[in-house]
This record gives structure tokens, C-alpha cells and sequence, in this order.
């Protein structure tokens, strides 16, 4: 799942150094400054060149339980190491054993995300385009456009809102807004960043009218191969009373993914 951040190649030790120096002195503060040095402190932690995972899905509504078990191969491409492709591949339940996304992120507005969903019992490929983003994710709380790569930095504003204690835990808050020409359903996202290992903790998603309609929470962080890892996240949408749960019981980094993994005839392999 693409949830996990893009590298610029830093450690966390660096990334929680530069954290420091950035927002502890008051006197200092710049909201939007502060709120963009947070957001690339973030995208460092993930220090992987790819990486491969299994997961479970379960969404929940009212006494409704949904469990679909799916794999993810991801690889950074392009200059840098700043794009990210991604596979998912779905296994089990049986009707939907086979379907196949493929997500082509790119850094920046410059150019257009790509996505794809192969359909086996149509022996289809679709391009994601347009509102299709908007839709859900097989039948998650999630959509297509969550599914794409997280944090990329470049396609935001920034606000740094100072520090907050959420369950304990001592976070950053940041708000993040679209730049002008970005193709999203949201408006404004809050997110609450845990200041001990710089990964999100909680995250609202506001539509275009400000209305509050998805909730993340991102749980049972783990070190796995020497990086910070979010292992469980909750996707809720109060209004619907919806809930989506993926627990990763599979995580690996570096594991040397060939191209072609992430090549378009992948789809239909």
C-alpha cells in the first residue's frame, strides 16, 4: 500500500535533528515555512529504494464485514528517486482474486499521476482518470485517490499549528492544502505528526466545503529493516459510519524489485 513516504535518501536521526532546530525556537516560528521543513522531515524517513507487502483489509459497516488480502510492490523511479510506482494485487476473496492496480506517481503538479485497474473476470484494463479518482476503493473508506502516493510534498501548502497531545502522545499538527491544479476531493487535510518518530498519527480529511468526512489513524508503528513503519490504519467516515481497518502482517525494504513489476503488460501477466 502506498501509504508509506517517498525518500530523499536522509536518516532519521537527521530528519529528527532537523525537527528540532526547526520548531523549537518560538521566535522563529514561520507557519508556512515550519509547515513545509515538517512535511520534507517526514518524507525522510523512508529511506527504501522499494519495497514489497502483504496486508488485510477489513471494512466494516454496520454488521457488514468485508476482508479482502492483497499484496504491494513499490519502487522509487525517476531523478532522485522522487516518483513512485506501485502494484497492488489482490488475492483473496475469490471474486476478486487477480484484480490488479497500478499506480504511476509522480513528484509535482508537472505531470499527471497514472492509474490502472485490471478486471479479470473482464479481462479488462481501465484507466483511473477524472472523478473515477473520487471512487471508492474497492469498496473501502479509502478512494482511488488515497491509494496514490501519500506524501508528495510538492503538491501542497503548508501550515505549522504548533504541538498538541492526542492520546498521550506528543505530536506536531500540520495542515496541508492543495496547490492550485491539483486534482483532489479534499480541501484541507489536518494531520497530528507523532514528534518521537515523525510519522502521522491522526489525519482529517475536510471536502470542498469544509465539511469533515474521513478520519485516519495510523497505528502499531514498528521499526522494520532499520525504518519507521505504520503497520495498521484506520480510515473512518463518521457520517456513514463506515470503517476501514489494513493491518500489514508482511513488510520488507530493499528487496531488489525488477522494472518490470511495474510495467503496463504487468497488468495482464
Amino acid at each position: 500500500m502506498p501509504h508509506r513516504l517517498l525518500c530523499l535518501f536522509l536518516s532519521l536521526t537527521l530528519a529528527l535533528s532537523l525537527s528540532t532546530k526547526v520548531f523549537a525556537d518560538p521566535a522563529k516560528h514561520d507557519p508556512a515555512k515550519d509547515g513545509y521543513d515538517l512535511a520534507v522531515a517526514m518524507d525522510n524517513v523512508d529511506t527504501s529504494n522499494d519495497s514489497y507487502s502483504e496486508a488485510v483489509m477489513t471494512i466494516t459497516r454496520g454488521s457488514k464485514t468485508l476482508k479482502r488480502i492483497f499484496k504491494t510492490y513499490s519502487k522509487h523511479f525517476g531523478k532522485d528517486g522522487k516518483d513512485e510506482y506501485s502494484l497492488l494485487v489482490f488475492d483473496k476473496p475469490a471474486d476478486v482474486n487477480g484484480t490488479k492496480y497500478l499506480v504511476w506517481s509522480y513528484r509535482g503538479l508537472d505531470k499527471d499521476d497514472d492509474m490502472w485497474v485490471y478486471l479479470p473476470a473482464e479481462s479488462l484494463v481501465r484507466r483511473i482518470s477524472g472523478s473515477s479518482k473520487f471512487a471508492s476503493f474497492m469498496r473501502s473508506d479509502l478512494s482511488n485517490e488515497d491509494i496514490q502516493n501519500l506524501d508528495d510534498v510538492d503538491e501542497y501548502t503548508y501550515q505549522h499549528k504548533g504541538e498538541a497531545v492526542v492520546d498521550g502522545i506528543p505530536c506536531y499538527v500540520l495542515e496541508r492544502y492543495p496547490k492550485k491544479g491539483k486534482e483532489t476531493q479534499y480541501s484541507k487535510q489536518v494531520q497530528w505528526v507523532r514528534k518521537d518518530i515523525l510519522l502521522r498519527y491522526k489525519a482529517d480529511y475536510y471536502d470542498t466545503k469544509n465539511r469533515l468526512i474521513k478520519k485516519l489513524t495510523f497505528l502499531n508503528p514498528q521499526k522494520v529493516d532499520g525504518i519507521w513503519t505504520i503497520l495498521h490504519m484506520r480510515v473512518e467516515r463518521p457520517k456513514e459510519g463506515s470503517v476501514t481497518d489494513i493491518e500489514w502482517n508482511t513488510m520488507r525494504y530493499n528487496v531488489g524489485l525488477a522494472d518490470s513489476y511495474f510495467e503496463h503488460s504487468a497488468l495482464q501477466r
